[in-house]
C-alpha cells in the first residue's frame, strides 16, 4: 500500500509541474466556466487541452474478506482503488492513471496471523502478467491491459460523459461491463470503483 501512496505522490508531483509550466503561458481566451458536477456550462469543447487542476481520488472495500469457515481462518481483503487525473479548463479529462491494490491478509483457524507483514505487496500494474487474468478473460487481455484501455476512452471526456457509460451485467461478479462500442472488444472489467475513483479525484482536483 505504501509503493501505491509513493507512485501516485511521484505523478501528482510530475503533473503539478507541467501545471506550473502551463501557468507561465498567458491564459486561453473565451473559455467556457466549468460547472461542479463534472462538466461544462454550455460549450464543453477544449480551447486548449491543456491541464488546469489535478485531483487524486480513491475507493477502498473490504467486502471480500471472510470469516473463519471449518478448518480454514478468517482472511482479511482491502480493495484501494487509485485515481490520478489531470482536468483542463472544461473539465474534460487530459490525463488518468489508474491502478488497484487487492491485499489479503491471512489468518490460521486460532486467528493467529499468517501472512508476512513485511511481504511485496504489489499493485494489479506492478503484478502485470503475473495478475493472471488473460487466461480467464474471454478476449485475452490482462488488468494493465484493459485499464490502459479505458483510460484511453476516458480522455477528452468529462466526468458526467464518463459517468454516461453504457454499461451491461456479465455475471454476478461483473455488473458494470463496459457496453461501449470503443470499449467492449478491449474491456470486459466491472469498472463501477474505477469511475468512481475518477470522480472522486475530479472533486479533489485544485
Amino acid at each position: 500500500m505504501r509503493r501505491l501512496f509513493m507512485m501516485f505522490l511521484i505523478i501528482i508531483l510530475i503533473i503539478s509541474m507541467m501545471v506550473g509550466c502551463k501557468r507561465e503561458s498567458p491564459p486561453p481566451q473565451d473559455v467556457t466556466p466549468p460547472d461542479n458536477n463534472g462538466g461544462a456550462v454550455g460549450d464543453t469543447s477544449s480551447k486548449d487541452g491543456g491541464i488546469a487542476k489535478i485531483g487524486l481520488g480513491s475507493i477502498t472495500s473490504i467486502d471480500d474478506s471472510k470469516d473463519a469457515e471449518g478448518d480454514k481462518g478468517p482472511v482479511a481483503q482491502v480493495d484501494t482503488v487509485i485515481a490520478a487525473v489531470a482536468f483542463d479548463g472544461n473539465d474534460k479529462v487530459v490525463k488518468v492513471t489508474i491502478d488497484s491494490a487487492q491485499t489479503k491478509v491471512d489468518f490460521d483457524n486460532k486467528g493467529k496471523l499468517v501472512t508476512d507483514k513485511e511481504g511485496n505487496f504489489k499493485t494489479k500494474v506492478e503484478l502485470g502478467n503475473d495478475y493472471n487474468m488473460k487466461k480467464a478473460s474471454d478476449i485475452g487481455k490482462e488488468w494493465f491491459e484493459q485499464i490502459a484501455e479505458l483510460e484511453k476512452w476516458m480522455v477528452g471526456k468529462t466526468v458526467n460523459e464518463i459517468k454516461s457509460m453504457k454499461v451491461k451485467e456479465r455475471d454476478p461478479n461483473h455488473t458494470h461491463v463496459p457496453d461501449e462500442p470503443e470499449l467492449t472488444s478491449t474491456v470486459t472489467i466491472t469498472v463501477q470503483d474505477y469511475i468512481a475513483a475518477v470522480e472522486k479525484a475530479h472533486r479533489n482536483a485544485k
